[in-house]
């Protein structure tokens, strides 16, 4: 586990200077959509999360007890769960912002497009009960999609919530934290947005 930790604390500050020095792929097609999606899902949430323990528990305890098999599976369980409600919100804003800007079309690809992603992530440890969890959840919130407003109206409500709701932390201090840790989730998603308005091409929404 600590050695996961350490690849992925590397990668925040790979990041950026990707961004910076080469630039972020354009999104042209639901292959670049899709990777757009998973990627920055998994920055956001590991950022986030990593980053409220981090803040918690003070640096040394929280390098100390990632070598803690139990502490391990909860954070490894809240990573998932995170990743998971931030990729269903990501793929609803990107699908809604889209339909409004671009075309009306692409919602009809909605479900199948997230099945295509959470395939894409069983090689590395998604659990099939859990996939199909999210498969089910997700498919009641397309239901009741305001396609019109959905960019518009909260579109990373879910996720703020789950990283509250699943970091390992004591409820009576995420209760002192809720404020604090939405915010931090917010900003990310919020440079996000404005990252996907400036690679978005004219999508080629060819069915992979």
């Amino acid at each position: 586990m600590l050695q996961q930790f350490l690849r992925v604390f590397k990668e925040f500050f790979a990041d950026p200077a990707k961004k910076l020095f080469l630039g972020e792929k354009k999104i042209k097609n639901f292959e670049d959509l899709r990777n757009f999606i998973s990627q920055k899902s998994a920055y956001v949430t590991q950022f986030t999360l990593y980053g409220y323990l981090r803040t918690r528990m003070g640096g040394f305890a929280f390098y100390k007890a990632l070598n803690d098999e139990k502490f391990s599976v909860s954070v490894n369980i809240a990573r998932w769960n995170i990743f998971l409600a931030s990729v269903q919100d990501l793929l609803l804003f990107t699908f809604s912002y889209i339909y409004n800007k671009q075309d009306r079309n692409i919602i009809l690809h909605t479900k199948t497009f997230l099945e295509k992603i959470l395939e894409e992530q069983q090689p590395y440890g998604l659990d099939i009960e859990l996939k199909n969890k999210t498969l089910e959840e997700f498919n009641q919130r397309v239901e009741k999609v305001n396609w019109h407003m959905s960019y518009k109206q909260k579109p990373f409500e879910k996720s703020c919530e789950a990283l509250l709701s699943w970091a390992p932390i004591a409820d009576q201090l995420k209760d002192l934290d809720k404020e604090i840790v939405i915010n931090s989730m917010d900003i990310q998603w919020q440079n996000i947005m404005i990252d996907f308005v400036k690679l978005l091409q004219p999508l080629n929404s060819h069915v992979e």
